[in-house]
């Protein structure tokens, strides 16, 4: 939507991988480069670790791109399962064509597979991603695949790509046999301030940047917020582009950053903030507290002198204090935990093969039809319908909230929504008294907080959009409330799909 406005072919800042906007810094160059080298020497364990957001799904992709095309390769998206289940995932990602029901007949098949692939000169990678979520048995079940193999080489590369909490995991006792095991591993760092500066650059030329959009302080103010997370700096860009946009400014500045910042935390955070400055008793005037202790009654100089003069000296500290603590102390950021990861496709020996001959092979049955950009719902019992344009012109709420949606963790707003958003920007700049509250939802996939998140930004999005429209931003009350009140069930992903919407309905006093 501000694609124009600063000049860009395309969104910069998506929080899904693309592998176009790839930037490769000193920290993931190097984890690329070693963790090349440990497939490459069958080193058998592997271990890439760091904190959610920090680049890892990236990484992995354009790792399994450069790979040589002959490496059979299956990968665990959630290896929280039980151990046959688990067995059988494996199955299907080597396209063993056949389920097991116990362990033992799948080791059989198994050694065949991997027997198979050495005489055709093939290397084979089980990369387990979320390895944090494995139990100390299921580590144990993994280890036992490695035990396959021939005098002096291993048949199999296992490759664990967990968060940080996952190191912790292997300091246990029970697993000490994996951990001696791993002989190739990195730790993927978050972002150095001057990498951030260059993170940003990178993917704004990318994009189509023909200037400079953040100054430099606003890059730095978004390094702290961020700790250096990539994804986190993805989505506070995002949001302060959308934000300057609309503003009509085309330089993102601190003030910017720092109002993004505002709405990017949740309530609970916001809530903590404001305990912890009201910890020691003193808070901004109008919070409804004093700057200084009741001074005690009395009349002449001496009663009211000292009393204002402490109440002075107090105030000047304060404004000090704030004045420090705003210059110099990175302000608040989301912990890194509370992210949910992403995931990223398998591509197997049997599905690089599969693809050589799909053009050969009849297409597949159609999907199912994704939702109509734009419904309207009654409310009660009755499913949402589809929104006709004359009814948009007219009265867009005539037949209930207006619903729309977005795709997989994404905030980004169809080309057919904006024109919906357009006319209800109009009826809105007709309906001056009108409040309209701006609420978005997520599926359930993934944890709460992350969740809650998404759908706050997302509401932010459309409140954003309207209020560039010339809409004053008093009328537009944007709330996000992650997986509450489905419209769909969450367990197919057609239900899903229909899950992640804003709805906008108006308050009428």
């Amino acid at each position: 939507m501000y694609l124009r406005h600063y000049q860009l072919q395309r969104k910069p800042f998506q929080i899904t991988t693309d592998p176009a906007f790839m930037w490769l810094g000193e920290k993931h160059a190097e984890a690329l480069a070693t963790l090349k080298y440990g497939i490459q020497e069958n080193k058998g364990f592997l271990l890439l670790t760091g904190d959610v957001g920090t680049g890892k799904t990236a990484l992995i992709k354009l790792l399994l791109q450069q790979i040589d095309v002959s490496v059979l390769v299956a990968t665990v998206p959630d290896p929280g399962m039980e151990a046959i289940d688990f067995f059988n995932f494996l199955a299907d990602e080597f396209g063993m064509k056949r389920r097991f029901v116990s362990k033992g007949e799948f080791l059989i098949e198994f050694k065949r597979l991997l027997l198979a692939a050495h005489a055709a000169k093939r290397q084979v990678l089980l990369i387990v991603d979320e390895a944090q979520r494995l139990s100390p048995d299921m580590i144990e079940q993994v280890r036992l695949l490695s035990n396959i193999e021939l005098e002096n080489r291993k048949l199999i590369n296992i490759f664990f790509v967990g968060q940080t909490e996952f190191n912790r995991t292997l300091l246990e006792e029970s697993v000490r046999a994996v951990r001696q095991r791993i002989t190739v591993s990195y730790h993927i760092e978050p972002l150095a301030e001057k990498e951030t500066a260059q993170y940003i650059e990178h993917r704004l030329k990318v994009a189509g940047a023909r200037q400079a959009i953040f100054t430099p302080a606003a890059i730095r103010r978004i390094h702290a917020f961020s700790g250096g997370n990539p994804r986190l700096i993805n989505i506070l860009c995002d949001h302060a582009l959308l934000t300057g946009y609309s503003r009509g400014v085309r330089t993102i500045d601190p003030a910017i950053v720092q109002e993004c910042e505002r709405e990017l935390r949740l309530p609970e955070m916001r809530a903590a903030e404001f305990k912890e400055k009201t910890a020691s008793g003193f808070v901004a005037p109008g919070d409804g507290a004093p700057l200084s202790p009741q001074s005690p009654a009395g009349e002449g100089p001496p009663a009211w002198r000292l009393p204002a003069l402490l109440v002075a000296l107090l105030l000047t500290a304060f404004a000090g204090i704030v004045l420090y603590q705003y210059r110099s102390d990175p302000p608040r950021r989301w912990a890194t935990e509370e992210i949910a990861p992403q995931s990223y496709p398998a591509i197997t020996g049997a599905k690089r093969e599969a693809a050589r001959e799909a053009e050969t092979q009849p297409a597949a049955p159609a999907a199912p039809a994704a939702p109509a950009p734009l419904l309207a719902a009654a409310g009660g019992d009755a499913p949402p319908r589809e929104v006709s344009r004359e009814t948009l012109r007219t009265n867009p709420f005539a037949q209930g909230k207006i619903i729309l949606f977005f795709p997989h963790n994404s905030n980004e707003l169809r080309r057919d929504v904006l024109e919906g958003l357009d006319e209800i920007a109009k009826y809105l700049k007709a309906e001056k008294h009108l409040k309209v509250r701006i609420t978005g939802y997520t599926d359930s996939v993934g944890s709460l907080t992350y969740n809650l998140s998404v759908s706050q930004f997302r509401a932010n999005s459309v409140r954003s959009y309207l209020a560039g429209k010339g809409i004053e931003p008093e009328r537009l009350v944007a709330v996000g409330l992650g997986p509450k009140d489905p419209i769909a069930s969450n367990d197919t992903p057609e239900g899903r799909e229909r899950n992640r919407r804003v709805e906008i309905e108006p308050l009428r006093d």
